[in-house]
Order: C-alpha cells, then structure tokens, then sequence
C-alpha cells in the first residue's frame, strides 16, 4: 500500500513482500504502559509512582531489546509509530531515539486519532487498536502487545467499550497479549468478545488475567498448546472469508509485590518481562502462518506433526529442538534456525560440537 503518510522500513517491506514472519508491536503499551501512563488499576497516573527524581526507563533500550527478541525467534519487527504527522512501520535507531527523547509529549493514537494527529502533524505511539489497523493495511498478521482494553466496569453508565474490541471485530490479526487492563471487566469483556466472534485462545492455560493482577483469575475455554494450531485457525478463517480477529491470552504467572507496584523502575522491569514472553510466542505464531499450514493435514508426512521420535539420534536438528527449545514445533525450530544472521548459525552450530558428543 501507498501513501504520502505511511513509511515502511525497507527491512519490514522486504520481509513482507516475501512473505516473512513480521510482528507488528504495539508502541503506546512500551513507552506509555510501562510507567503507569496508562490506565492503573485504581486510576492514579504516572505522578503516583514512587522513583527518584529525573529517573525513568529507558524505552529506546527496552524497544531495542524486544527487537532483538524477535529477531533471535526467526521474526522481523515492526514497531509502529507516529513521527512528524507520518505513519512509520518499523523503525530506525534514531526514530526509536526521537520518540525516546519527547517521551512527555508523545500522543497516544488510537485508530480514531490516526487523521487528527496525522493533519497536526505529530509524534506519538499507537494503541492496540492503532497498531492492528495500521498492521491490517500493509499485511501484517500478527501484533502483540502488553494487554488489551476491555468493557469497563462501570458499563451500565458509561457503555464504554475499548476501541482494541471494537478493532477485533473488523480486523484480521491475530493479537497476542497478557490480559485485559485494570479498569476493565474480565466477564463482560470475553462475553463481548464471544458475542461478536472472536475466538479467545489461552496459550497453554484456561487462566484470563487482569494486567498485574494474576491472582485475580478467569476461566477462558478455549486452550492451546502449539502455535501451529493457531496458525491453521487462522488459515481456516481466512478459507471461509470470516472477519474478526483471533485474541491470543498469553497469561503471566509473574507477580509485583504490592511494596513495588509503584516505584516505576521495578514496575517498568517486570512488565518488560512480561512483555517478552508476549514477543517470543508472537514469533512462534508469525514463523507458523510464514508456514502457509494447511489446517485440513494432519497427518505423518504434514508439517504440524513433525515431532521427533525418541529414537531419532541427537543430531543437529533434534538438538534445536530438544536441548535449545526454539520452538513447541520441530518443523518451527528449524525455520527459525534457518531465517537467523549466519553468524548466529554458525555460533548455534559450533556450540552443538561442543556440546554434544
């Protein structure tokens, strides 16, 4: 797609041209969420966390090391950003850098700000709803993100529903998340979702957490355990022309002690955690779509069934998969080992010498 406002990185336009494993990342979440800009569970904002004068995270950082994640899972990132009234897919150092340095002033896009804050213009970092939007318009099939809106808690007054929802409904991706925000009702939330097709899947659990809240636990039925089955789900919707997105819980049993809830650097570092775990099975996801599955083969010879057997001998490939754990998904591993750097190769290859025997 062309536009006098959309900008795509060469890296992220290649990858998608030759269809590529690409996540896209959910901006607002990373250098808003993780400081408690965004909604906190009691409503309070960024000036009720406790840190020292002048210290905060370093995002440029934190961005930086999730790309790096994805990369190491196979992946190409997308970061998704506003900068001087254009939309940028995947950025540079130095827009990471930018957006790093006017933290205090960014806007935080959700798909209805996109014209106004594109016609300013302005800088600022997209929401979940922002992020799928953008994702959906130049191909991109998978976003995570650290969590999700919801229906609020005080819906019977304010009948307020996130954007991120009412995106799902439209949108096609599959969105990868920890949970829902605080401020947001669990219940009406998956009741919302259900009502309006879109399946809510948990990544090996039946748990639905509220964001930094695991010990208030939900039921969710539908449960998965290989990312390859959500890529054949979505293949399936794809064949039958459904709309809507596929939600993808990827709970965290992490927990803050109440003591460090506010201090912003110990909130920043175990919500990047958390984060990280969202980014790796994202990958998973993205590796298995690249797969083009077909969700109707399940048999021996499919790539969804390549699991090593016992008596296979430990040899390079098994090893990925067995020792290093690249993926749940023989198949998987392997495509992840073979879209890394060679030097990253040739280092995997040399410890596998030196290791095994």
């Amino acid at each position: 797609m062309k536009s006098d406002y959309l900008v795509i990185s060469p890296r992220v336009q290649q990858a998608i041209d030759k269809k590529m494993p690409v996540i896209a990342i959910e901006t607002a979440g990373i250098f808003l969420g993780l400081t408690g800009n965004g909604a906190l569970m009691d409503g309070i904002g960024a000036s009720g966390l406790k840190k020292n004068e002048g210290s905060r995270p370093n995002y440029f950082e934190i961005a930086e090391n999730i790309e790096k994640l994805i990369v190491q899972n196979g992946a190409v990132p997308a970061l998704i950003a506003i900068i001087d009234g254009k939309i940028h897919v995947g950025l540079h150092s130095h827009e990471r850098k930018l957006l790093d340095d006017n933290h205090d002033t960014l806007e935080r896009v959700c798909q209805s700000d996109l014209p106004l804050v594109l016609a300013m213009p302005k800088n600022g970092v997209t929401t979940v709803s922002a992020t799928m939007m953008i994702a959906q318009m130049v191909g991109i099939s998978v976003v995570v993100s650290l969590a999700i809106g919801g229906v609020s808690m005080d819906f019977n007054t304010t009948q307020k529903v996130s954007a991120d929802l009412e995106e799902m409904v439209h949108n096609r991706a599959v969105v990868v998340t920890t949970g829902i925000n605080p401020g947001a009702d669990p219940v009406r939330t998956l009741e919302f979702l259900e009502t309006h097709g879109i399946p809510v899947l948990g990544f090996r659990t039946n748990k639905f957490y509220t964001r930094w809240l695991p010990e208030k636990e939900h039921t969710i039925r539908r449960r998965v355990d290989d990312p390859t089955d959500i890529a054949a789900a979505l293949a399936v919707k794809r064949s039958l022309d459904f709309d809507g997105s596929i939600l993808v819980l990827n709970p965290s049993e992490k927990t803050l002690d109440d003591a460090d809830y506010y201090d912003a650097e110990k909130n920043a570092a175990y919500l990047t955690e958390v984060i990280n775990d969202n980014v790796t099975l994202a990958a998973w996801i993205a590796m298995a779509i690249s797969m083009d599955l077909d969700p109707n083969v399940n048999n021996k010879n499919s790539k969804r069934s390549s699991i090593p057997k016992k008596e296979k001998s430990m040899s390079f490939e098994v090893w990925l998969f067995a020792v290093k754990k690249f993926a749940q998904n023989y198949d998987v591993a392997l495509l992840i080992f073979n879209n890394l750097p060679d030097s990253e190769k040739e280092r995997l290859r040399q410890e596998y010498e030196d290791t095994v025997t």
